[in-house]
């Protein structure tokens, strides 16, 4: 009868790393390759000075969409950054989350490929862009719920107030990418040829952001209030 071993603590420390060495891999590739899509186009000989604006104004456009891209997927690894280094442990429950995680990251120069080629249907590439952002804060959120709320013992002992504030920070911005996007595309939905409502669907992201920023920072001031209180009676 064969008995499987557990891994030395060693070996556990060695192999948490290489997950954690891995996804900065995965992110450092697919950040990467956002920029390849965008191309100077080819300049002719002479030209006035007023025409080179007409000619670079999609690569214009192009770098832009590459720039929000690269801001989400650098807020994204500071996200998995500051999760990381609550680790102490892994299994496989965490491994899976976190390869559902890596799946939209490396999904990313896809969407924006996408976003750089749209001409007159914007929407759906538009749509598929959501999606890829709610994918990443869904996966996140997720792992931050395994680790923190299901399995704690995959995570440092103490700093329970930093734990759940990260928690509470993933589980907002989930909510308010999900909140968001559904409001958007119920309105072309129900609406598909009021652009105006459309427009306006667009600001629920940006109005639900504000809104759950402002959540976290009292949440956060009265959890500090509530520690500093404790702390006082305990003295």
């Amino acid at each position: 009868m064969s008995v499987i071993k557990e891994p030395k603590p060693f070996h556990r420390e060695f192999e948490l790393e290489r997950l954690i060495l891995f996804s900065d891999v995965v992110f450092a590739v697919a950040i990467t390759l956002l920029i390849i899509e965008i191309k100077l186009p080819v300049l002719p000989g002479k030209m006035p000075a007023s025409g080179y604006w007409d000619l670079l104004q999609p690569t214009v456009i192009e770098f832009l969409t590459f720039t929000a891209s690269f801001v989400f997927m650098g807020n994204f690894w500071v996200r998995h950054l500051h999760l990381c280094r609550f680790l102490q442990n892994y299994n496989e429950g965490l491994i899976h989350r976190n390869l559902f995680f890596l799946f939209f990251i490396v999904s990313f120069p896809f969407s924006t490929s996408a976003m750089l080629h749209t001409s007159t249907h914007f929407m759906l590439p538009f749509f598929i862009y959501l999606c890829n952002l709610t994918g990443c804060l869904a996966a996140l959120f997720w792992i931050s719920y395994y680790v923190f709320q299901k399995n704690p013992n995959l995570a440092i002992p103490g700093h329970h107030t930093e734990k759940e504030l990260l928690y509470q920070r993933f589980k907002y911005w989930f909510l308010t990418m999900a909140t968001g996007f559904t409001c958007i595309a119920m309105t072309y939905f129900l609406y598909p040829e009021n652009t105006a409502y459309q427009r306006v669907s667009y600001m629920t992201i940006p109005a639900l952001g504000l809104f759950n920023y402002f959540r976290i920072k009292i949440k956060k001031r009265n959890t500090l209030r509530l520690v500093h209180k404790v702390d006082q009676t305990t003295e």
